[in-house]
């Protein structure tokens, strides 16, 4: 790869569009000038690198100008716009379900902070409890730092508003008061599918795990509830990084969720409105499933080229 590529003016940026065959004009709109001069041009590249590849397959039909491809790029801030806050009640619920979930399986304090509490699903990544204690540690929620505090008075520490003037078997120790409901909410996304899924079951007459508990809340099934949490990560993780959803095939693909099969039809198993359709999955148990759909509907119909992108996304456009 040239490691002598300089930075462009606005006007070689147009140039470059058309000379490498991604859009059919030199000049600028005040529109289009105005967007690409705010907007990383390498970033822009990923929509234009898709849209002459279904340039090249013949889909797309009108308008070829830098204004369609700005088009993409908007409707795709728009739709990420309104799956983050669809994300946003998703996890809320599932950090109450999980706790919900926890306390009528195990006590409220301390297990949850141990090794013993979490199956080992795969050897190499840091275990749970480590990731979940460092968590904790990190977090500057008032309640979760008076824990700390009035650790570090009982054994004569001087506290310094800040957990790392404890040793770490004395922030373990502090750790031990706080309730789970305490402490949840500073964790990540993605530490919370580890617990809701790694967490051990508890044996008595039969195992009873906490996932499936968590899963009966969301009415999703036992037999899709993991792929479909999985898949929920990886959208909220786009979404939170400003990643281009047009045109992507999915990278973990859930299964199609049921009470939607009729609206995937036309729509590739790989395809983002999948993994859009998933999401909505996760709100039919407390409502706003069909608002969710509704709302990327209208959005994805603003233009059909926009459409096909998230429901039959071309898989070599990347590589065109």
């Amino acid at each position: 790869m040239s490691t002598d590529r300089r930075f462009l003016t606005l006007d070689e940026r147009a140039a470059y569009l058309v000379d490498r065959g991604y859009v059919n004009e030199h000049s600028l709109s005040d529109h289009a000038r105005e967007f690409i001069a705010r907007t990383n041009f390498h970033y822009f590249l990923g929509y234009a690198r898709n849209f002459r590849k279904l340039r090249r397959e013949g889909l797309v039909q009108g308008d070829d100008r830098i204004d369609r491809v700005i088009r993409m790029v908007e409707i795709d801030h728009s739709v990420s716009t309104r799956l983050f806050a669809a994300i946003r009640d998703v996890e809320w619920r599932l950090r109450a379900a999980l706790v919900e979930a926890h306390c009528s399986l195990f006590p409220d304090r301390a297990c949850f902070l141990e090794a013993s509490h979490f199956q080992v699903m795969n050897a190499s990544a840091t275990p749970v409890h480590v990731i979940l204690r460092d968590q904790i540690s990190r977090s500057r929620e008032p309640f979760v730092l008076g824990a700390f505090e009035k650790h570090a008075h009982n054994i004569g520490r001087k506290w310094t508003e800040n957990p790392t003037c404890l040793t770490d078997d004395e922030r373990l120790s502090a750790m031990q008061t706080l309730p789970i409901w305490s402490t949840v909410d500073g964790w990540t996304l993605g530490l919370l599918e580890r617990v809701i899924t790694e967490t051990a079951p508890v044996v008595d007459d039969g195992a009873r795990w906490l996932w499936k508990d968590v899963a009966r809340g969301f009415e999703v099934s036992n037999q899709v509830f993991q792929t479909q949490l999985t898949s929920l990560i990886v959208l909220r993780n786009l979404v939170a990084h400003h990643s281009r959803l047009w045109m992507r095939p999915s990278a973990a693909s859930p299964k199609r969720p049921k009470p939607f099969e009729k609206l995937l039809r036309d729509s590739d198993s790989k395809s983002m409105y999948v993994a859009w359709l998933t999401l909505a999955q996760f709100l039919r148990a407390g409502g706003g499933d069909q608002a969710l759909i509704s709302d990327l509907d209208a959005l994805i119909s603003l233009d059909e080229l926009y459409e096909i992108g998230v429901k039959r996304p071309l898989r070599s456009a990347a590589l065109g």
